[in-house]
């Protein structure tokens, strides 16, 4: 038997919310822009014509794909990446399956990626992406399903190393230890706002998810990528404000950015 020469991410989650609301989120572009990116677009195929879908997470991180299979409420594929091996297309195929209790069953599967050893720390990251986001759409349909929302990205490369920027963030956020999920934090704002809340996701020096009460649980993330050892590191972050609260969104993602700085 021959082995396979490349995996595949596979996640699922249950959400309170029917396969028709599921479909949505993952078809809608103002939808999608409520858990994982900024800004996105999708044209449904119509005729003999195929859809397409648009999603960006700031300038110079855009991409757009046609989609090969649209079944709503059941299932949508399409591409998402290259392997970066043989660049050959990755692709994302969501599917969805109905629950007892008016909720639903939405399974990701990734596939294509390479299966070398050399390869690990793209699939590791996309891995992780995958999980924050879905977490993303977990809180949304439990706490602010149906709601509008801001979404709001900031990026930067810093110029220190991974570890270090962890540790400024722990120290802001008031973490004596490794936080876990259900841990709570306390972040003291420059202008003396206090901010508090719990940890829904974390991956050692590499992610962070907080939801904030003083903004009816917003959302708010922090992505750490680049080698342990080098000398700078590629941050990501961004806030999700719903309803009222995305009037402010500016100024948690400004109280986000300094929970970053010593």
């Amino acid at each position: 038997m021959n082995k396979k020469n490349t995996r595949d991410i596979q996640l699922s989650v249950e959400l309170d919310a029917s396969p028709e609301d599921v479909f949505r989120a993952v078809t809608d572009g103002t939808e999608i822009a409520k858990w994982l990116a900024p800004e996105a677009r999708v044209t449904a195929p119509e005729g003999g014509k195929k859809g397409s879908i648009w999603i960006s997470w700031g300038e110079g991180m855009s991409v757009e794909h046609e989609i090969e299979i649209f079944d709503a409420p059941k299932r949508i594929r399409h591409p998402s990446g290259k392997n970066g091996e043989t660049k050959a297309p990755l692709y994302a195929d969501w599917s969805i399956e109905a629950r007892e209790g008016g909720k639903a069953t939405l399974r990701l599967v990734h596939s294509g990626f390479s299966a070398g050893a050399d390869w690990d720390n793209e699939y590791e990251a996309h891995a992780r992406g995958w999980k924050l986001m879905l977490q993303n759409l977990r809180h949304y349909f439990a706490r602010h399903a149906h709601e509008p929302a801001s979404h709001i990205p900031f990026m930067s490369k810093v110029e220190s190393p991974r570890g270090s920027i962890w540790k400024t963030l722990l120290d802001k956020l008031g973490f004596s230890a490794a936080p876990k999920v259900g841990d709570h934090f306390r972040l003291t704002t420059p202008n003396g706002d206090v901010l508090t809340g719990v940890v829904d996701l974390v991956k050692e020096t590499r992610d962070l998810a907080l939801v904030v009460r003083e903004y009816d649980d917003a959302l708010v993330r922090f992505n750490l990528e680049g080698k342990a050892d080098a000398p700078s590191t590629f941050v990501y972050a961004y806030v999700i404000a719903y309803g009222a609260e995305r009037e402010r969104a500016g100024t948690l993602l400004e109280a986000a950015k300094s929970a970053m700085s010593n």
